[in-house]
């Protein structure tokens, strides 16, 4: 079943309203998930134990990310998955528009596998 991690510049207000508004939908804030002790963490670190709770991440950050996968894929380091957010489709401001696509994407993908895959999160 498909479980989300935010990435720490998203708000932990945007998972704070998806589980008030679908509890059914498991999700945590960096800010808070393991009592905030990979706040900071360098993204290996936070891939590598995401992918061990199978959380796939949510991230506007398209600058650091991709190197690792791509290092990780050449060498066959399994990720539970990456959602990217481009910053001109859905604002990191707008948390109405970030809740409902992450909303729809749950509901259209919580059944799919998703080690290693890795997505743009589109507005719903």
């Amino acid at each position: 079943m498909l479980s989300f991690l935010l990435d720490e510049q998203i708000s932990p207000e945007v998972a704070k309203q998806i589980a008030t508004k679908r509890p059914d939908i498991l999700i945590f804030s960096l800010h808070f998930w393991q009592k905030g002790h990979y706040l900071g963490v360098v993204d290996e670190i936070i891939l590598k134990a995401a992918f061990t709770e199978q959380l796939t991440l949510i991230t506007y950050d398209q600058q650091t990310i991709p190197p690792i996968l791509l290092e990780w894929g050449q060498a066959n380091i399994n990720h539970a998955g990456i959602i990217f957010i481009d910053y001109r489709s859905i604002p990191p401001n707008n948390f109405g528009k970030l809740v409902k696509a992450i909303i729809w994407l749950w509901d259209s993908q919580n059944q799919a596998d998703w080690q290693n895959r890795i997505i743009y999160l589109q507005p719903a």
